[in-house]
């Protein structure tokens, strides 16, 4: 869900792992530890919530939820190839790392509304599988490992859906926003400092209400989550995270 819009003059280097909609996925050294850390968290939430299962029943989970959940991030960008080809400004590279994806462009000289068409994509493609993941957690019995796989589908895309379509810098959200306001009237720059207040102002408010919540002693997990976004938005809206 990282802005769709960054441009870069030289492209970062990396292994280029295959092509999707004739767009290089090219993947950076530091990615290579996200599915081993991500395998671990998987296999340890199964552990607290199926604690009577085996060890390698665990890992079994974690290994084939793992490519589930990243599926949700690295597939959100690469629909941003399709809608970006179809918006007539097509993408040079996708690159994974140990951040969230970026799709990145040489040429970012395009007008207002390509800059919003080929930011649709991502959240086009979160919706449908949210979507597709609700059915899915629906229709199995409650209590077994695959209503838990789709738990991990569903929790992923909702995640990556409400951060993508959140209004801060270096999201889809923020990209739409900018690129509305600039429609309207304001130029980049001042399009840029609006977002950037939007997100410190959105991100101030889910910190402090991150905070009460978990003081509150009953919801500390909810608190925290919403504590955590508040901060990241308030990164983001300082220019710390990008």
């Amino acid at each position: 869900m990282k802005s769709r819009d960054q441009q870069t003059s030289a492209l970062p280097t990396g292994t280029t792992l295959a092509y999707f909609n004739r767009v290089p996925i090219i993947v950076k050294p530091d990615f290579w530890p996200v599915p081993i850390l991500l395998t671990g968290f998987l296999v340890w939430i199964t552990g607290v919530r199926h604690p009577e299962i085996s060890q390698f029943r665990r890992l079994a989970f974690g290994l084939a939820a793992m490519p589930v959940a990243l599926i949700a991030d690295a597939g959100h960008a690469m629909a941003h190839t399709i809608s970006a080809r179809l918006a007539g400004a097509p993408m040079d590279e996708l690159l994974l790392s140990s951040g969230m994806p970026r799709t990145l462009y040489q040429n970012n000289d395009v007008p207002p509304e390509t800059h919003i068409a080929r930011s649709l994509g991502g959240p086009v493609f979160s919706v449908v599988c949210f979507v597709v993941s609700l059915l899915w957690w629906r229709i199995l019995p409650q209590g077994s490992l695959g209503r838990d796989l789709a738990g991990v589908s569903l929790a992923s895309h909702s995640v990556i859906l409400i951060g993508s379509v959140a209004p801060l810098p270096m999201v889809d959200g923020g990209t739409i926003l900018k690129w509305e306001l600039v429609e309207a009237g304001q130029s980049p720059e001042q399009a840029d400092q609006t977002v950037r207040r939007t997100s410190l102002g959105l991100g101030s408010t889910f910190l402090v209400l991150g905070a009460v919540v978990a003081l509150e002693g009953r919801r500390r997990l909810a608190g925290g989550l919403l504590a955590g976004g508040g901060a990241a938005a308030v990164a983001a809206g300082i220019g710390l995270l990008k």
